[in-house]
């Protein structure tokens, strides 16, 4: 027993061997290490891949219109990652704004959308962890976000093709409050020339010492009327266009303006330079005559049109002109439907007075129109490539209030007030002793755009916006030839003042004197309106340019 005892004890301090068994428990411990190294770096160099696919795979499908599934998975193929699979691939929209929290960014399964989020997943085949785990293989999951933010310039109110005669003029001059003298060479020239707006913007900021100032701050300046002129003149290209610019610098009043009430840059407010790939034109005349209009402070213009028109002696304008909505310009760069663009509301008041052979009547035809506002917004871009983009706008047409009737002539800018016409005096039948004998009432009016009116659509190829095509939307309801259905459906009254008058002979000649120059006035109304930018029932819509923009990763 005591040697037993006594071997034990050697055995406890015999320290022959432990070197063996040290190092087969390293050994052990090593190649389970070596085991779980291999296997975490195939698995993390798979993830790295299917990474920098997924990556590849959301920039492709947010950069292909329509076609997003195929894209990535012909990239996947590309890569040739054939046991890749797309778990997910969810479209939306992305706003890169600083104020929002990057997690809130993107938001999916949005109508419009701007971005593509793609989730890949992928087996990867386990060496040694099998052994540990009882799988041969496990999943990776890689997750990539890639947007694309698209630009419209939008503005409506701007259907001009050319001007004839002294109408623009006489237009012009009575929102200017001053004669301009410019000939119908010099307005045809405005409306022929596109000026590029942050060009323009860059030649105000010149004019006002802006020093280093973004587009934003030129356009929240107060310039004057000279200054803006001037800065419009020195960003044309087109000569004839340049020198009319100048000229109306030189007669226009100091009025003070604010440009922003007019253009919303957008996202490219807060350059401060321009980008030679990005052009947002419109014609000098819309320029012009937005701008006066804003200048304009009393709302409203009373001018004889100097015009001829058959049948006619003579036909006074008066005009009123609303305000616009608040944040709601002429003009907007846009890349979803957040902005939406207003022509302002007008009142015109056309009264013609008509020559009469006989010189036994006076005879004249008050023509009252009043035109809500016309808006639009943009509401998608497809881009199939950088160079071929689709955009369409949803827009709401102006409704029409058109009438033969008495109006408030002091209450015609007041646009909270609604004018209600009321019959009116058209005609007066004078004896041979100059007497008035007969006094005659007439009261007609048209309706345009019902109770609710509807959104209507419009899409703009890339053709149509190089070229600077103008759509019109109409209300469903729009008459043809609005005067003359007036007239043909006013309630005529005769108030007879003696005896033996044949009544009927007179309604007859009242009728035969107004008819024939209906469709005149229709003409003279269209011209007014194309040069208001508001129309009847009508809205005409320019895109001024659109910017497909590099998909890029955002997350």
């Amino acid at each position: 027993m005591l040697v037993f005892k006594r071997h034990l004890r050697g055995i406890a301090h015999d320290r022959r061997g432990s070197v063996t068994i040290l190092t087969v428990a390293a050994m052990t411990a090593l190649l389970a290490s070596t085991a779980f190294a291999v296997d975490m770096g195939s698995v993390y160099l798979a993830n790295r891949k299917l990474q920098g696919v997924a990556d590849a795979a959301a920039l492709a499908a947010v950069g292909t219109s329509g076609a997003a599934t195929a894209a990535a998975q012909q990239v996947i193929a590309d890569n040739r990652l054939t046991d890749a699979q797309i778990a997910a691939l969810v479209p939306g929209t992305y706003t890169p704004d600083g104020s929002i929290k990057p997690a809130q960014r993107f938001v999916p399964g949005t109508p419009s959308t701007n971005a593509v989020q793609v989730t890949l997943v992928q087996s990867v085949p386990l060496f040694f962890g099998g052994a540990i785990t009882g799988r041969r293989s496990t999943q990776v999951r890689a997750t990539a976000l890639a947007a694309r933010i698209d630009y419209a310039a939008f503005s409506i109110g701007t259907r001009l093709a050319s001007v004839q005669g002294g109408l623009p003029g006489a237009l012009l001059d009575a929102l200017a409050g001053t004669k301009l003298n410019l000939s119908v060479a010099d307005y045809n020239a405005l409306v022929g020339t596109q000026i590029d707006l942050l060009s323009f913007s860059k030649q105000l900021a010149t004019k006002l010492d802006l020093t280093g100032a973004s587009f934003n701050d030129t356009l929240n300046a107060k310039a004057t009327l000279p200054q803006i002129l001037s800065a419009l003149a020195d960003a044309s290209t087109n000569p004839a266009a340049t020198s009319a610019l100048n000229a109306l610098s030189l007669r226009v009043p100091s009025t003070t303006v604010q440009l922003s009430n007019l253009i919303d840059l957008g996202p490219y407010g807060s350059q401060d330079h321009a980008d030679p790939s990005t052009v947002i034109s419109s014609d000098g005349y819309s320029i012009v005559r937005e701008m006066l209009q804003l200048a304009n402070g009393s709302r409203q213009v009373s001018t004889d049109l100097g015009v001829d028109l058959p049948g006619a002696a003579s036909t006074n304008l008066t005009l009123a002109i609303g305000q616009r909505a608040e944040h709601s310009p002429w003009l907007s760069v846009a890349q979803g439907g957040n902005v939406t663009v207003h022509t302002s509301q007008a009142r015109l008041y056309l009264d013609t007075k008509l020559l009469d052979g006989s010189g036994l009547a006076s005879v004249h035809l008050p023509l009252y129109v009043e035109l809500a506002e016309a808006q639009a917004k943009l509401s998608s871009i497809t881009c199939q490539k950088r160079d071929n983009a689709t955009v369409g706008l949803s827009v709401l047409p102006s409704l029409g209030n058109v009438a033969i009737g008495a109006v408030d002539m002091s209450k015609l800018n007041d646009f909270s007030t609604p004018e209600t016409p009321g019959p009116v005096s058209v005609a007066n039948v004078l004896s041979l002793l100059g007497i008035n004998v007969a006094n005659v009432t007439a009261q007609s009016q048209i309706q345009l755009g019902g109770a609710s009116p509807n959104w209507q659509t419009l899409a703009f190829n890339q053709s149509q916006i190089d070229s600077h095509t103008v759509q019109t939307v109409q209300t469903p309801d729009l008459v043809q030839g609005i005067t003359a259905s007036l007239v043909s459906n006013m309630k005529l009254k005769v108030q007879v003042l003696g005896l033996g008058l044949d009544v009927g002979g007179i309604t007859k000649s009242v009728g035969s004197l107004l008819t024939p120059v209906a469709p005149a006035l229709d003409g003279l109304l269209d011209q007014v309106t194309n040069l208001l930018g508001v129309h009847i029932g009508e809205a005409d819509l320019q895109v001024n340019g659109v910017r497909c923009g590099t998909p890029s990763l955002v997350a």
